[in-house]
């Protein structure tokens, strides 16, 4: 076996994704941590003992990894002098552009299709990005440069172009390449590990690294094999390929990474782990998000209730009658159903050092337990709903407050934020997005005497643990609750506008929200919502970390 442990020095790592300039690449590529071996092998003079190395590496099976989940740091515009404006004029840049959007969409599609297997077809798909990629045939030979040009290339002529920088914030900065079928000798591993000492980077200049081998990797959550997820390998002939392209390029003009496909999907639970707990709500998502060039992503998460209303109303709205009650949350009688039904949670931006609580995007979420009937239900009136619009982002309408544009995902995610995984891993600790709802008043929280106060937290913790009841989950092993967020970016509970409810009586019931931190003494599995507003948004749960439980006070955020 062969493990290769790559440590984020500055606890970000900093890459573009291959397919799109403005997403974020992670976990880090197979083949991007090749290049970075053949670049320190090569600064140092490119000896003979370390090119067998490289050789045996690149043609060894495509490696397992060991990864934590990542957030997404917001993309931001930079406006960089362009260094030769011959390469990049506008309306080239454009053009090719888009042919390279469509050839990656093709290919990605062509390998959905075969089950990520590299077909023929897939194969000259591949060869046209990569030819795309080269603009060699686009510069201008040395010494025909014209007087013109050469003024436009000093600082006051050149112009400025759009440059992307996306990164990830890894809740571990740490990911582990694992090989478990390879077994170098012992030059080689004595190779590596003088070649690994010297690289220093991974990814963009700013993401600083330090690389070892490692006897004992954490397991692999990403394997190679059947799976949604395409990360860029290496094959025999891939430092080869590296040099020769280093010869068109010289470090200075753009230049492509060469790479052999591999899809990667998720590992199965270990067995004979314990299996984590799921609450009665968890189940399937169906996820929209809002589309970042429509300026969709205002709202913040106070405005939860709102957006999932109007989610909730537009669905409804294409379902066919008679709606169910799982869909509609409704006895035929009008009072609430007393079985788990469809919830729509907005999904804010959290967890991550620069997290803002903006919501990104939107998830319908069927319980497991859901009816077939309220299930098609759902389907067919999401379906109609597009239908209707066709090509065209689907429109939420708030009035004088403007409208949302959003789309639904399917396959691979790139906003982090959205993707159900980051909010079903299982996890013994749990904080709240969004505030619960109580579903009982706890009486005043700030106000009167401190033993007042303190019998009416003690009232809102109890609450909290009969949510947990609510949903088929075990009494919590610790309760923390505030009026502020415990999770970065999330907002106190102060923020939002009353959330009131009918009452048993018919009456509109004001109900009390307070921030959660749990512990349980089991794993839990999410997603994860608690409290009187569950459904619409309010509750809403995030996994913090996996570790057991502890009292140490670790920080919310690892």
């Amino acid at each position: 076996m062969l493990a290769i442990e790559v440590n984020f020095l500055t606890g970000r790592f900093v890459a573009s994704a291959y397919n799109d300039r403005e997403a974020s690449e992670w976990p880090p590529h197979p083949a991007r941590l090749f290049s970075a071996l053949v670049a320190s092998w090569a600064e140092a003079g490119g000896n003979d003992v370390e090119r067998e190395l490289l050789e045996w590496l690149e043609a060894q099976p495509a490696p397992s990894l060991a990864a934590s989940g990542a957030d997404p740091r917001r993309v931001v515009s930079h406006y960089v002098p362009v260094n030769d404006t011959r390469i990049v004029s506008g309306a080239w840049y454009e053009r090719r552009s888009h042919n390279l959007d469509n050839l990656e969409d093709q290919f990605e599609t062509e390998l959905e299709y075969s089950g990520g297997e590299l077909t023929k077809k897939a194969e000259r798909t591949r060869d046209k990005i990569q030819k795309g990629l080269d603009v060699e045939s686009q510069v201008s030979n040395a010494g025909t440069t014209s007087s013109r040009s050469a003024l436009e290339l000093l600082p006051d002529g050149r112009g400025k172009q759009e440059r992307h920088f996306p990164s990830v914030t890894p809740s571990e900065p740490r990911v582990t390449f694992v090989w478990a079928d390879s077994e170098p000798s012992d030059s080689i591993r004595g190779s590596l590990d003088q070649l690994l000492e010297r690289v220093t980077r991974l990814g963009h200049s700013s993401s600083l690294v330090s690389c070892r081998v490692v006897s004992d990797p954490p397991l692999p959550n990403w394997t190679p094999g059947s799976g949604s997820h395409v990360l860029r390998c290496t094959g025999p002939g891939q430092l080869a390929a590296l040099q020769e392209r280093f010869q068109q390029h010289q470090a200075i003009k753009p230049r492509s990474l060469p790479f052999s496909p591999v899809c990667y999907g998720d590992v199965p639970s270990e067995q004979g782990s314990p299996t984590p707990l799921r609450p009665d709500t968890a189940g399937d998502w169906i996820v929209f998000e809002l589309l970042l060039k429509s300026q969709s992503r205002r709202f913040p998460s106070t405005r939860a209730v709102d957006v999932a209303s109007t989610m909730r109303a537009a669905i409804m709205s294409h379902a066919e009658d008679p709606i169910p009650e799982g869909l509609s949350g409704h006895q035929p009688a009008g009072t609430p159903t007393l079985e788990p039904h469809v919830a729509f949670l907005p999904l804010p931006y959290v967890g991550s050092q620069y997290a803002d609580g903006r919501i990104m995007g939107l998830a319908v979420s069927m319980p497991a337990s859901l009816d077939d009937e309220s299930r098609q239900a759902t389907l067919r009136a999401i379906g109609h709903w597009e239908l209707e619009v066709g090509p065209e982002p689907l429109i939420l309408t708030f009035g004088s407050s403007g409208t949302l544009q959003l789309k639904r995902r399917t396959g691979p995610i790139d906003l982090v934020s959205i993707r159900p995984e980051i909010w079903q891993k299982p996890s013994h600790r749990w904080g709240s997005a969004t505030p619960i709802a109580l579903p009982t008043h706890p009486g005043p929280l700030g106000k009167g005497s401190a033993a007042a106060r303190a019998k009416a937290w003690d009232r809102a913790e109890q609450a909290v643990v009969a949510s947990c009841r609510h949903v088929g989950l075990p009494d919590p092993a610790q309760v923390d609750l505030s009026l502020d967020p415990f999770i970065r970016g999330a907002r106190p509970a102060a923020d939002f506008p009353p959330f009131r409810q009918r009452g048993r009586d018919g009456r509109p019931v004001a109900r009390r929200l307070v921030h959660a931190s749990l512990v349980f003494d089991q794993t839990v599995e999410g997603p994860l919502a608690l409290g009187a507003g569950r459904f619409l948004g309010f509750g809403l749960m995030r996994p913090i970390g996996g570790s057991a439980p502890t009292t140490s006070g670790d920080d919310a955020n690892d």
